[in-house]
This record gives structure tokens, C-alpha cells and sequence, in this order.
């Protein structure tokens, strides 16, 4: 159900960012609408913890991240977010790639190291009560450390919460999903949060 406030409940300041947004990109992007509405109770929150997981991780790239999104958003049944991040994956990613892991993981030309922690972030969206120490061992048996599951979890969190979003809200699609992934491939998630 799409709330008519994600469209017209902003204060002044934001609405003008709005525009400038639409402006470049054709629209402006969902998330930006959630997380900018009544931003103190959320978006203030959670866009930190978006910028922090998405962009500043040590262990993984900016590909791998997106390629993360893409698959933990297609385990959620999540359209919005597996559309727009493939736009955003792409940037960094050959195409086939991305498409063949979402066809057949145990093929898809990526290194074990990726596939594990994607069939473990599967598993912890799928069925999180199932999830074990055993789980754990077997990343840190592909030459994972703790910091890099630890990335891999807060990358799930987000695109978990912002796919049970994007349902609930009724998203509207990208119109231009390529000039949105290049857009959020080049800034970033920092301003999700928009200002005023």
C-alpha cells in the first residue's frame, strides 16, 4: 500500500532536494522518500548504518557488497531491491555474472570464498532459526575472518529491512533502473537521509 505522505509529507527544505534529485535521476528513489519522512524516528538511524555497510567495509568490494544486496533481496522475494541493485552491482560487476548467480549459485563464476558467505546469508534470511556455529565454522574454513561475516551479517540486516520496506510500501520502480544504479554506485548511501 503505497502511503500518500512518502509523496507530499516532506517539509520544505527536503521537497526542494526532492526536485533536484528528479532532476538528475528521472525520479527520486523510494528509499530516500522512507527514510527522509519523519526522519528522526528512522532515517536519521538507519542511514549511518546503510553508508557504514554498504561502502565502508574492509573486507569486501563495492561489487561483492551489491552482489550481496542483489541475492539476499531475491532470498527475500524483494523485486524492488533485486531490480535496482543489479542496476548498481553492474557498475562493478559483468552482468552474466550477477544473472548466473541468481540462476545457479554452485555454478556462477565467483570464488568459493563469495559463494559460501552468499548460500550462509541465504540460509540466515531463509531460515535464520537454523543457523549455527557450524555455519560460522565453515565460512572461517574458506579463509573468512570474523570481521568479514560480521560485514557479510550487517549487509544482510539492511537489505533485510529495506526489502520488508519496499513490500510493505509498494515501491514504485525505477523508471531509469541504469542511471539509478549508476548514480547510487557513484555517491553512495550517505544521503539516503535527506536534509530538513
Amino acid at each position: 500500500m503505497r502511503l500518500s505522505v512518502l509523496t507530499n509529507g516532506h517539509s520544505f527544505l527536503q521537497k526542494v532536494q526532492i526536485k533536484i534529485i528528479t532532476k538528475i535521476i528521472g525520479q527520486t528513489p523510494s528509499p530516500i522518500l522512507v527514510l527522509s519522512y519523519k526522519k528522526k524516528f528512522f532515517g536519521k538511524h538507519y542511514t549511518p548504518w546503510l553508508q557504514n555497510s554498504l561502502r565502508k567495509t574492509n573486507h569486501w568490494t563495492i561489487g561483492e557488497v551489491e552482489l550481496m544486496g542483489v541475492y539476499i533481496s531475491k532470498s527475500n522475494g524483494c523485486e524492488y531491491c533485486t531490480a535496482d541493485h543489479i542496476a548498481v552491482a553492474k557498475n562493478a560487476l559483468d552482468e552474466s555474472v550477477i544473472r548466473a548467480v541468481l540462476t545457479d549459485i554452485d555454478t556462477a563464476p565467483i570464488d568459493v570464498k563469495m559463494k559460501a558467505v552468499l548460500k550462509f546469508l541465504n540460509k540466515l534470511c531463509v531460515s535464520p532459526n537454523e543457523v549455527s556455529k557450524r555455519d560460522i565454522m565453515a565460512l572461517k574454513n574458506e579463509g573468512l575472518d570474523r570481521d568479514a561475516i560480521e560485514e557479510a551479517i550487517h549487509v544482510c540486516g539492511i537489505f533485510s529491512v529495506m526489502n520488508r520496506l519496499a513490500d510493505a510500501f509498494d515501491f514504485e520502480m525505477s523508471t531509469d533502473l541504469e542511471k539509478v544504479g549508476e548514480f547510487l554506485f557513484k555517491k553512495g548511501y550517505g544521503g539516503g537521509c535527506l536534509r530538513g
